[in-house]
């Protein structure tokens, strides 16, 4: 019999894989390529639940869960999870952030059978919350874990700071497959694909740069993203590259946006800004193609997919110390990693890109490099690895879950 494995995202809001390299598809997919079958719960904001195959590969199969969760502050809690009859059906569970409540009730539940991969490096919100939850409940999950493995060396020195002993740090991989068809190259490193599905919008907008230097932002458009500085470093690369275009692929809160399209117009920008709300995965290439250099100056950030994806693309990154960037970038050769927030420095470095086509293209090969060794099947090996799991192995198991009975729709 097929092993099975469950993940859940225990966050409760709910994701969206046409605009966004989902992380827990990517690392699923994987472990159905090593023979097992894969189920990911994700949050569903209607009662009902919907049962949705994704992906199968040499008879086993990933499904998505689409669950609706009772929701406490972040927290999705998942009752129908935590029932016994559901549980039984899974040789394997994986439980995102040690401190969500369902790491914790799952701990309880079925410690044999629990792994982590966490992500956070520090304590942003709730801190009366975050306490008590440490304090009364940490030790009990730290000591009931299969394994436990982290997505940045920030995040293992957090846990372990925590008390977390024997964490791995993984990374976080890419899933390609979004683009995969659109994108492909030679021996050589060149570009070779032809036939590559454009959006029409977007190309339109890009025919009229031409040879125009071009920095690009992809992300939401929020205060935890440092947009305001990355407007004031974008108004002085301008003084030293006056025909330099800023593009930004992203949206957020009217509220936080129509601050900062006020704060562009204020410097200045508006003509050197161009602004696509959303572009689809599919599209992304579009973009990327157009650029020399991605900004990335986020206070915070567990590991931005926009990284793997603007290597992937060959796009040359400047960004600001987070948990993607320092495991994803050495400084000075495959990308550059700034500690401040000095305007200057970001613009010096900025402008030492874009005088300097041979080290944007040195960069880029690095980084491309990078990608490949950051799979997310090579991701999954160690997991299983680490976990002492191996797939294909005899099990029996006493009920089935609800899903397996029929009863989602």
């Amino acid at each position: 019999m097929i092993q099975k494995i469950l993940y859940l995202r225990n966050f409760a809001s709910k994701v969206n894989g046409d605009s966004y390299n989902l992380q827990e598809v990517g690392l699923g997919k994987a472990l159905v390529r090593k023979g097992f079958d894969c189920d990911i719960v994700y949050y569903n904001d209607h009662k009902e639940t919907h049962l949705e195959q994704i992906y199968r590969h040499e008879g086993c199969t990933l499904r998505i869960i689409w669950l609706h969760g009772l929701k406490f502050l972040n927290n999705s809690i998942y009752r129908d999870v935590l029932k016994d009859s559901f549980l039984a059906a899974y040789d394997w569970v994986i439980s995102t952030e040690y401190n969500q409540i369902m790491t914790y009730l799952l701990s309880r539940k079925c410690p044999e059978k629990l792994v982590l991969y966490h992500g956070p490096y520090r304590d942003n919100t709730h801190a009366l919350i975050r306490r008590l939850y440490d304090t009364l409940l940490l030790p009990k999950v730290a000591k009931s874990l299969r394994g436990t493995f982290v997505k940045s060396e920030l995040a293992k020195r957090y846990l372990e700071d925590k008390g977390f002993h024997n964490v791995v740090t993984l990374g976080v991989g890419l899933d390609r497959s979004k683009v995969e068809g659109t994108f492909n190259n030679d021996n050589s490193g060149n570009d070779t694909s032809e036939g590559r599905e454009k959006n029409r919008e977007v190309a339109d907008e890009l025919r009229r740069l031409g040879d125009r230097p071009v920095l690009l932002y992809v992300g939401v458009l929020e205060e935890r993203r440092n947009i305001r500085f990355m407007l004031g470093v974008f108004k002085k690369v301008l003084q030293k590259h006056p025909c330099c275009l800023l593009i930004i692929v992203g949206d957020g809160r009217k509220a936080d946006t129509d601050r900062y399209w006020a704060y562009a117009h204020e410097l200045g920008l508006t003509d050197s800004i161009l602004h696509f709300t959303r572009v689809e995965q599919r599209h992304l290439w579009q973009v990327y193609g157009a650029a020399d250099a991605m900004l990335f100056p986020t206070h915070y950030d567990i590991f931005g997919m926009v990284l793997l994806e603007s290597m992937l693309f060959r796009v040359p990154i400047i960004s600001s110390v987070n948990g993607g960037s320092v495991t994803l970038i050495e400084d000075g050769v495959s990308g550059v990693i700034l500690s401040s927030f000095s305007e200057e420095e970001w613009v010096s470095r900025v402008s030492e890109l874009l005088d300097n086509a041979e080290l944007r293209q040195r960069m880029a090969e690095q980084a491309f490099l990078t990608v490949e060794r950051m799979s997310w099947d090579r991701i999954a090996e160690e997991m299983l690895s680490h976990s002492r799991i191996q797939p294909m192995q005899l099990t029996h198991h006493p009920m089935q879950s609800t899903q397996e009975r029929g009863t989602a729709t």
